[in-house]
């Protein structure tokens, strides 16, 4: 009975253990980045170009008290491209609620950076039953319809990534250190031009007025108080609960990690 019991113990610790790398969904493999244990845990989606590497900091930070996870997105990072070419914020959010249930994730509070912010509000607003809160991180904020314009811009990108992302990001990189803009442009490099570009277009008349308040659970906003306009994000959500972070660019959780990090122990502190 004892040997039973002990075997039952140790099964139980094995099953959906922590293991970065990786898993199967049904549009392709998605790369998930997961450690830590005990506490309610935290799943982290990235921007636009970007990878799970960019929350590399704050993973390192919760999981000295609670699992921590973090994903590429389909064409981005280490995951494959999508297999059905779409990368819209609710394709990603299958994308992501796929991993999630490969990796045995029942119920955690959701951080989205820039366009992964759009994609953990579709996600919440389609599984608010999984979802603890929401932490939005410079989010996307309401985007226009596709316009001739706009679809210029998307084609130059597809034509010229690098150029291209240069200028449109310098603005957003002006606070940054050298170091995080090489950073930001490296992950860019390694994101397929059809996920970068497809996640730009796709993300047209995206309404995140509309997305956010469909789910009702608790939210929280970190913004980069340097870089924001009457169009960002929390603008447009001012009785969110929000923490502001000064001299950091708009990716504020590589700028300044430490003061990033408080803000999510002050808010995660109040989430069960």
């Amino acid at each position: 009975m004892k040997r039973l019991s002990l075997f039952a113990i140790l099964f139980a610790a094995c099953v959906h253990a922590p293991v970065s790398g990786p898993v199967t969904t049904p549009n392709g493999a998605i790369y998930v980045d997961d450690g830590g244990r005990g506490g309610l845990p935290v799943l982290f989606i990235h921007g636009n170009g970007a990878d799970s590497s960019q929350w590399g900091t704050q993973l390192a930070h919760l999981r000295k008290t609670r699992r921590a996870v973090a994903v590429d997105l389909p064409g981005m990072g280490n995951s494959a491209p999508a297999a059905n070419g779409d990368y819209s914020p609710k394709a990603n959010a299958a994308a992501v609620d796929a991993a999630v249930m490969s990796i045995g994730l029942k119920r955690f509070v959701l951080v989205g950076h820039s366009y992964g912010g759009a994609v953990a509000a579709t996600y919440a607003a389609a599984h608010p039953d999984k979802v603890a809160a929401v932490i939005y991180a410079d989010s996307a904020a309401s985007v226009p319809a596709m316009s001739p314009p706009m679809q210029k811009f998307v084609d130059a990108l597809r034509a010229d990534r690098m150029k291209v992302t240069r200028m449109w990001f310098a603005p957003m990189l002006k606070p940054s250190s050298q170091a995080v803009q090489d950073r930001v442009f490296a992950t860019v490099e390694k994101s397929k031009v059809d996920a970068f570009a497809g996640a730009l277009e796709r993300l047209a008349g995206y309404d995140a007025k509309a997305v956010v308040n469909a789910y009702s659970g608790p939210k929280f906003v970190i913004y980069a108080a340097d870089i924001e306009s009457p169009q960002s994000f929390r603008p447009q959500f001012p009785d969110f609960p929000s923490e502001k972070i000064t001299g950091a660019g708009h990716w504020l959780m590589l700028d300044k990690p430490d003061e990033f990090n408080s803000a999510l122990d002050k808010f995660l502190a109040q989430i069960h």
